[in-house]
């Protein structure tokens, strides 16, 4: 009679949690043999040796990776998958760390990947290494969203991608960030924008405004900006390429606040909004009149 292996046995031996295997079992992906009243999982040992050398992109996306002691996982437990309604392959990582939680988006054009002759297993490699990279140099904290796009065997951070629907943000410092709430067109052709910025810290598991300045207290920063200036930027016309200049701005707003001995505080903002127009920032300023027209 063949050898039956418990769930623990079974998980052991794919290198995989044992919550992966009741999920296979309920997708259908690896049936699990039930034995007694109970109706316990069990798995052949064949089985098992079977679909190890059959699902190897799946048990690869179903692995959890230690990286500076974040958790990275495949979402989903999927590696890059093809978006309905066209080529185009989207994979999303994210790390976790007790409540701390980052992203990873990647997007990968399927002509690219044709030309370069990429194949999944060597995209899945690409990304996981740029996430390591990310993680270990410290450029991503808890709250942060990092957007690649696939180009000659590598993947490049693209800022606020049209692919990519999440709100734009920037930490500042960890447990503080500069997030776009909103941008909208002030005018029917386009011709300036006005952006809504909050800067949100950390509380518990959840980030939520803060308070700028002294006196009164405020939580929205409204960014006018001149669409002119986005083209002196290289960013396109539209409410993503709003957006990153305008968190820009939140970020050098941020520096600014430095003390003499180094200390960088939000309460040391004063103005409410500030205005993008004649390749210059004007604080405590709206946009002029014939520009809103």
């Amino acid at each position: 009679m063949e050898k039956l292996l418990t769930l623990a046995e079974a998980a052991a031996l794919i290198n995989v949690h044992p919550e992966t295997l009741r999920r296979w079992d309920n997708d259908k992906t690896l049936v699990a043999v039930r034995v007694n009243d109970r109706g316990d999982r069990r798995y052949r040992e064949s089985d098992i040796l079977d679909f190890m050398s059959t699902h190897k992109a799946t048990i690869s996306h179903a692995k959890t990776v230690d990286i500076d002691g974040y958790e990275v996982k495949w979402w989903g437990e999927e590696g890059f998958k093809t978006v309905q309604g066209n080529f185009h392959l989207i994979g999303k990582l994210y790390a976790v760390k007790n409540s701390e939680f980052i992203g990873f988006p990647f997007f990968v054009d399927f002509l690219e990947k044709m030309r370069s002759g990429t194949n999944e297993d060597e995209l899945d490699k690409l990304a996981m290494e740029k996430v390591a990279n990310y993680i270990k140099s410290k450029k991503v904290f808890d709250g942060d969203t990092a957007t690649f796009e696939y180009l000659n065997h590598s993947f490049y951070e693209v800022q606020n991608p049209e692919w990519w629907e999440g709100k734009y943000s920037k930490t500042l410092v960890p447990g503080l960030k500069v997030e776009a709430h909103a941008a909208h067109p002030v005018t029917v052709e386009n011709k300036a924008w006005r952006v809504i910025l909050y800067f949100k810290s950390k509380q518990g598991d959840s980030w939520l405004p803060t308070t700028f300045g002294q006196n009164p207290g405020a939580v929205e920063y409204f960014v006018w900006i001149d669409a002119k200036e986005l083209a002196d930027f290289d960013l396109p016309n539209t409410q993503k390429g709003a957006e990153v200049l305008a968190v820009k701005f939140g970020v050098d707003r941020f520096k600014e606040t430095k003390n003499a001995n180094g200390n960088r505080d939000i309460t040391r903002i004063t103005e409410k909004n500030s205005a993008r127009f004649d390749e210059k920032w004007v604080k405590d300023c709206w946009l002029p009149d014939e520009l809103m027209k």
